[in-house]
């Protein structure tokens, strides 16, 4: 561009000195010598014009669209990026330009650029804090729901205990007598037949005493049924003291009592029975603040000691026979039933 400016300014200068030149030619101001050195100096300024104007003329116009470009990029820099540097032709591709309009142009297209990317990285940044917005919600959600869930947890896991509680009691229930809180029928025939199996295949004995209160009726007719449950509940409490670690005590009916008693030879079958008979003749039952009353059973005892291709049920039929015949042959008395011979004997110590 300076170069350019040079010639234009050479050519405004030595054109006119030309015609001066050429004007003066053959006059008589060639011969001054006055007019001589005034030419002479003429050109020499001309000279030192074309020289210094086009570098000043460039860098003024340079310094006015520098102050553009510092100007523009303060903005830029303050994220202003809408006032663009005002150029002609903005749409050309800038062949042919000038270095400094092509490096406006093309600070323009980074302003656009940078808005461009700044706007998709807010529109980013917008977006993940909706997104951390959305997260916090659900985590708060979820947080909430976690909560409930172990809330919800416990209560099953209370629920379950109570009902592991209330079936275990449903169970002692369902095997207890309600009345003298020891084992009833269904506890005792289901005892038995485990032992049965234990027992026959060690070939263990296993004796079984049933017992019956004589005349029990009467009891209850004369002072009623509160009376006679007093009576049952003391004759459950005296067979329970006497039964050892593995024995069971059941009331299989009414006044009807059963004591399994595993791994036992029928000699200590007959003691505890006789045990049994003595305690409940000699004790005094107290039915009431007015009335007593004295009580006795009978007993039948059968011991079982080869179990081998023998039904559990023949050991309870056994010595349910031998009660049969304590009750009809005087009461008060122990009965034995020998599965050898299928005879019934009454007890020595009876």
């Amino acid at each position: 561009m300076v170069s350019r400016l040079r010639a234009v300014f050479l050519l405004l200068v030595l054109v006119p000195q030309a015609v001066i030149f050429q004007m003066t030619k053959s006059s008589p101001l060639e011969a001054d010598k006055y007019f001589g050195q005034a030419a002479a100096i003429a050109l020499a300024v001309s000279l030192l014009l074309v020289l210094a104007l086009p570098g000043l003329t460039v860098e003024w116009l340079a310094g006015k669209r520098l102050m553009q470009l510092r100007q523009f990029c303060s903005q830029v820099r303050q994220g202003n990026y809408r006032q663009l540097l005002a150029l002609p032709n903005e749409s050309c591709d800038g062949d042919g330009e000038e270095e400094l309009t092509v490096l406006m142009r093309d600070m323009n297209w980074m302003a656009r650029q940078i808005e461009v990317r700044e706007n998709d990285l807010q529109k980013a940044v917008s977006d993940l804090s909706q997104s951390r917005q959305h997260i916090g919600e659900q985590n708060k959600y979820l947080t909430a729901v976690n909560a409930e869930l172990l809330a919800t947890q416990q209560q099953l896991e209370q629920r379950t205990t109570e009902l592991e509680e209330a079936c275990r009691n449903m169970q002692v229930m369902a095997m207890t007598d309600p009345l003298t809180s020891i084992a009833n029928r269904r506890c005792f025939f289901e005892t038995m037949e485990r032992n049965f199996a234990a027992l026959m295949c060690n070939c263990r004995p296993i004796s079984l005493l049933i017992l019956d209160i004589d005349r029990f009726k009467m009891i209850n007719d004369t002072y009623g049924h509160q009376a006679g449950d007093k009576v049952l509940l003391e004759l459950a409490e005296i067979i329970q003291n006497n039964t050892r670690e593995g024995d069971l005590a059941a009331r299989i009916g009414g006044e009807e009592y059963a004591l399994l008693l595993p791994d036992t030879s029928l000699q200590e079958a007959k003691v505890v029975a006789g045990r049994i008979r003595a305690i409940v003749q000699e004790r005094v039952f107290v039915l009431d603040e007015s009335h007593q009353a004295f009580v006795t059973v009978s007993i039948g005892v059968c011991t079982l000691a080869k179990l081998i291709c023998v039904d559990r049920n023949k050991l309870y039929h056994y010595a349910d026979q031998a009660l049969y015949h304590s009750k009809h042959n005087g009461r008060n008395r122990i009965s034995i039933y020998d599965p050898d011979t299928h005879s019934i004997g009454r007890a020595e110590s009876a």
